[in-house]
């Protein structure tokens, strides 16, 4: 019994170390170590946490990095339908030329029918301006007519007061509107002023006339023929102004 139990504490001891040694090699434990000094063990253990941090340097650690980590998944075909489209654009924003025209069945625009040109090719509609300046046109060239006619005093008096009065009735509507600005305004009103001075000048030469000589100075026929020159070459001037504005 003795012997026994002698060899179960012996098999006992044995089973401690193998379990102790197993253990220390699991662990990182160096059983030598128990016989080191303690200024080894410390020199040891500098070295091992040395290692630990040049290691944990190297190591990834996921939880720290920022963004996206990894492969990204490839969604381009779900964007396939962007690409058709951005190309069908390009295909159909072809500017045609000369030989697709030619080739195509587009119908020429009947710029011959009036109908075309008065409900698809808009025409400006006139402005008022216009309109008034075209009434003193009317009595511009009745009085330009007078002229050239070599009329009366009374004809001409006549036309001179219808250009008076469509002149004022354009400076009442315009003058400090922008219209007031164009130079046919303008010409207009310069033209009215020099036709009321030849009136004048045209009445008082025939009303001294009866009293006095009027072959020669101001109210002579022939200073008379010059201002009539002069006005009918400021007419000519204003009809060609307020052609323009049309």
């Amino acid at each position: 019994m003795k012997k026994t139990a002698s060899y179960l504490g012996i098999l006992f001891i044995l089973c401690f170390l193998l379990t102790g040694f197993s253990y220390a090699e699991e662990n990182g434990i160096n059983p030598q170590n128990q016989t080191l000094s303690k200024k080894e063990l410390k020199k040891q253990k500098k070295l091992q946490k040395q290692f630990n941090k040049k290691k944990k340097d190297k190591d990834i650690n996921i939880e720290d990095m920022k963004g996206y980590y990894g492969e990204l998944p490839d969604i381009s075909g779900d964007f396939s339908y962007k690409q058709q489209t951005s190309n069908t654009v390009k295909n159909t924003a072809k500017i045609p030329d000369d030989e697709d025209l030619e080739s195509s069945n587009l119908k020429h625009a009947p710029t011959e029918d009036a109908l075309f040109l008065d409900m698809i090719v808009k025409k400006e509609k006139s402005s008022n301006y216009l309109n008034d300046i075209q009434r003193t046109k009317f009595a511009l060239t009745s009085l330009k007519k007078c002229i050239e006619e070599n009329g009366n005093i009374q004809r001409f008096n006549g036309c001179v007061n219808m250009i008076d009065l469509y002149t004022k009735n354009l400076k009442t509507k315009y003058e400090n509107k922008s219209e007031s600005l164009k130079e046919s305004y303008i010409d207009i009103l310069s033209t009215n002023y020099h036709a009321k001075v030849l009136g004048n000048l045209m009445y008082n030469a025939n009303y001294y006339s009866q009293y006095v000589p009027t072959t020669t100075g101001e109210y002579s026929k022939q200073n008379i023929d010059n201002e009539k020159e002069k006005l009918l070459n400021r007419i000519n001037k204003t009809l060609f102004l307020i052609n323009q504005e049309n």
